[in-house]
Formats: structure tokens, C-alpha cells, sequence
């Protein structure tokens, strides 16, 4: 149920996609080259899929769902298979550092310390709600009692983004599987590499054939899952855009959906925040991914008192960031996940000028960094909540500096914004979570401190629907049924 991973020590062969967890060939899919973007060598080769391709994973999931051979597994039997495919990945990490920062692009570092021990982490995390789960309860009113027992919602559709090639996936397969349900992956058209390795962990560990597919592919791909009326949950993650109307096609048919979308994170610096400390703090926030990550602190609404000294601090860090190649361990920033993304990225960096923005740090292109899609860590001063760098979702390494004039003006822009998925508070720790409880917003960190593992992950707003991770991310993927069993 795995392939080789390699045909050579460098070059990645993934050219089957996985039905139930058989390799086969695609039915008029493309075979694509995958290449680094810091440099632009060959990390592998790829399969894109096609709507044909994903009714076959479904009638697979169908199938394999209807058998009940998996969810009448016992949630402790499927707890030991979560638990085994994550020692698998632990073995196989420094193999998965090098995969994901290759195809992604994303540093070294960060793949390291994110990218693969948090999908491992969040399977072990999935594997202990299911043994501690209680799965069925008696409500009782005095006359009659009622057995509440939760089911799994069925064959769910799985639609990842390029920017968390494990992560991301982890936190929607690993909860279908603990509660019993069968998954069709549909990872990005960027990143057709790195959700094989989950596959082939899971097979490994014991997932019985038919309960897992893999098939990477673009809009058409997606399209074909989501509209598919065998399908009986959406998870997605991706641009809100894309959001919208996948939640329209699941209204239609009155499928469930989960979705984490975009943001427009702010960061909220009161008066006395110490500044030193909140820039050194802030900038990795922001920087993550190269930028590229749903949660950047993007948007930094400073206190008058405070404004030009902070825009200086950050600016300080953000030009003393080494942007280089991704594989480098001394690199803080590396490439855009690909060219046309870093054209979209430059292309809102002149829109931020054009409409009167200053460039406090960075703007351009670095230095001696020509084969790879690299843009510098940028800061833009003298930004208003109305400009489109303020309301946007760049998804790059740019951050938009905004002035506020006392507590209730900072409340007011944050959540004068379409979306609410995370944000971050600076200063006095009490100040700060009075400030953070205004906030509409889905996350809140204090002064950069990081949330509590299995914390719900998701937003207000255009920002998604339901929540991730942990407990509150296992109950998206159950169905209750009450059954009346006497007095």
C-alpha cells in the first residue's frame, strides 16, 4: 500500500494516486515536475488527478464506510492505529524535514519545529480523545431514557492548502479517523508530494484497504469532490473566496462543512508595551511560512504614543532577517511557495504604494537571491484600515502598520475587517485580555505567548465555519442519534 519514496537520494517519484490505499495510475491525469522554489531544482515528480479519479476515491470511501469495517472498529483499536502512524512519522522525520521544506519552500527550521512534529502530535492528540471520548450517554426525564449515541458523519472530503502539507491534513484526517469515518485527500495542485507520506503511515499502522484516498488535483479536482452526493462531510482550508461558494454546493445538498479560511490578523500594541520585546516577538508572528500563513499577525494597530518607535523597531528586525534558501538552517525567511504567487505578492506591495503607504522596511527584491521566488520582509507605515494592504489577505511576508488614538479606536479597527481568525494583544497582561475579549476574532494570543495545545482552532466571520484541533475539531466529524430505550 506505499510506493517508494525516492528513486534516487534526491529526486521524489509520486506519479499514482492511492484509491483505498492501492497505488494506481490516474484516469487522464497530468504527471508534474516539482521544483524547488528556492532554487529550482528537481524535488520530485507528482500525479494531478481528475474528476474521474475522485468518483473512484469516493466509491472507495462509500464502499469501505458501509462495510463498517472501520467504524465498527473499536475506538481504542482505531486509537492504536492513529498512534502507530504517528511513531512511523517520528521515524521518518528527518526524511519529511527535507520533503516539505523542498516543496514547500518554507524554512528548515520551521519544518523542523512545526511542519512535522505537529501533524504527529495532533494524531497522538486525536488517538487519546478516542480512547477518553464518551461515545454514547442515557438522558433520562423522570419517565423515559434515551440512549444519545454519536456516530461518524460518514465519508468526508478533505481539501488542503499548499502552506501546511502535513499539518493542515492532520487535523482533518486525524478526527475523521478516530470517530470512524472514511476520507478522500485532496491535497493542492503546489504540494502533491508530502500527504502520501500520511497515506502510507496510516496503511502501514494497520488502516484497513479502501478507508484513506489520495488525490491530488486542482479546482476541477475539488469541485468534483465537493459536489459529489456520496460525500457526506467538507473540510476545507483555503481563501474565503473558495470558502464561500464550497459552503453554497453544501447547502444545496444539505452536507455538512467545516472551514477555516482567510485572515487579517491584528496586532494590538497598547501604550507602555515594552517595544523591544514586542517587535523581537511580533515579527516571527507575522513571518511564519515566509508570511504565508493564515494566522500572520499582518496588520499592527499601534498606539499614538508608541507609533513611531515601534515602526522603527520592526523595521530594525524585519531588515535583519536572512532571506535565503529555505534548506539553509541559517535562513528566517525563504522563497513564495511559487512565481505566480510572488507576483501576487509584489502586485498588492505596489497597490500599497500606489495608494499612499510608506515602505518602512524592505519593498523589493533581495539581493543576489535570483532563481528562487523571494521577496524581502516588508513594512509599510502610514497605512489607514481603508487601503487594501489593511483589509486584504496578502499571504506573504508584508506587514501594515496602523495608528490608533485610544483602546476603543484600536478595538474598533480590528474588527472593522471581513475577517476573524486571529490576533494577538501587547502590553499590561490585564489590559490586554480586556482588550482581547472585544476582540471578534477566533484567537487571541497576550504578549506572543502561544495557545494551549488542542485549543479550537478557526474564526468569526469570513474567517470560516466551525473549529479544529482537539475535542472541539472531533465533534465536527460525529452525528448524534437519540434512541428511546424505555424507562
Amino acid at each position: 500500500m506505499s510506493q517508494d519514496s525516492t528513486t534516487s537520494p534526491t529526486v521524489v517519484e509520486r506519479t499514482q494516486i492511492s484509491i483505498g490505499g492501492e497505488l494506481q495510475d490516474s484516469h487522464g491525469g497530468e504527471i508534474v515536475d516539482v521544483r524547488s522554489p528556492s532554487d529550482g531544482h528537481l524535488v520530485g515528480r507528482g500525479v494531478l488527478g481528475t474528476p474521474t479519479d475522485i468518483a473512484r476515491a469516493v466509491a472507495a470511501a462509500k464502499e469501505s464506510f458501509d462495510s463498517r469495517v472501520w467504524q465498527e472498529t473499536s475506538a481504542a483499536d482505531r486509537a492504536d492505529v492513529l498512534d502507530r502512524a504517528a511513531n512511523i512519522l517520528e521515524a521518518r522525520s528527518e526524511h519529511l524535514v527535507d520533503l516539505i521544506t523542498n516543496e514547500l519552500g518554507c524554512t528548515r527550521t520551521f519544518s523542523e519545529r512545526g511542519h512535522v512534529p505537529n501533524p504527529i502530535r495532533h494524531l497522538r492528540t486525536f488517538a487519546a480523545l478516542a480512547r477518553s471520548r464518551e461515545w454514547q450517554s442515557t438522558i433520562h426525564d423522570g419517565t423515559n431514557t434515551s440512549l444519545v449515541v454519536e456516530e461518524p458523519v460518514g465519508v468526508v472530503g478533505a481539501l488542503t492548502p499548499w502552506n501546511g502539507p502535513l499539518s493542515s491534513p492532520a487535523i482533518k484526517i486525524g478526527p475523521a479517523l478516530a470517530a470512524g469515518c472514511s476520507v478522500v485527500a485532496k491535497p493542492s495542485p503546489e504540494i502533491p508530494l508530502s500527504l502520501f507520506e500520511l497515506s502510507d503511515a496510516l496503511y502501514e499502522a494497520g488502516l484497513p484497504a479502501g478507508v484513506l484516498s489520495v488525490v491530488p488535483g486542482g479546482r476541477n479536482v475539488g469541485e468534483a469532490l465537493v459536489a459529489d452526493p456520496r460525500v457526506d462531510k467538507i473540510a476545507f482550508t483555503g481563501s474565503s473566496a473558495t470558502g464561500r461558494a464550497i459552503a453554497e454546493v453544501c447547502a444545496r445538498r444539505v452536507a455538512r462543512v467545516t472551514l477555516e479560511l482567510g485572515g487579517k490578523s491584528a496586532a494590538i500594541v497598547l501604550p507602555g508595551a515594552d517595544v523591544e520585546a514586542t517587535a523581537r516577538a511580533l515579527v516571527p508572528m507575522a513571518m511564519a511560512v515566509n508570511g504565508q500563513l493564515c494566522i500572520s499577525q499582518s496588520r499592527i494597530l499601534i498606539h499614538d504614543s508608541l507609533y513611531d518607535e515601534v515602526v522603527a523597531e520592526v523595521a530594525r528586525v524585519l531588515d535583519a532577517l536572512v532571506v535565503g534558501d529555505a534548506m539553509d538552517p541559517g535562513s528566517d525567511v525563504g522563497p513564495m511557495v511559487s512565481e505566480a504567487h510572488r507576483a501576487r505578492v509584489e502586485s498588492y506591495i505596489k497597490i500599497a504604494r500606489d495608494e499612499g503607504a510608506r515602505v518602512a522596511a524592505g519593498g523589493g527584491r533581495p539581493s543576489g537571491l535570483d532563481q528562487g521566488w523571494f521577496v524581502e520582509p516588508t513594512l509599510f507605515a502610514d497605512v489607514t484600515n481603508d487601503m487594501r494592504i489593511a483589509r486584504e489577505e496578502v499571504f506573504g511576508p508584508v506587514m501594515a502598520a496602523i495608528r490608533f488614538s485610544d483602546v476603543d479606536d484600536a478595538v474598533a479597527i480590528a474588527n472593522d475587517s471581513p475577517y476573524g481568525l486571529s490576533g494577538s494583544v501587547w502590553g499590561d497582561p490585564e489590559q490586554a485580555l480586556g482588550v482581547a475579549r472585544k476582540i471578534r476574532t477566533g484567537m487571541v494570543s497576550l504578549n506572543g505567548l502561544p495557545q494551549a495545545w488542542g485549543s479550537p482552532f478557526g474564526g468569526f466571520k469570513e474567517s470560516g465555519l466551525g473549529r479544529e484541533m482537539g475535542a472541539h475539531g472531533l465533534t465536527g466529524y460525529v452525528e448524534l442519534k437519540s434512541i428511546a430505550v424505555g424507562s
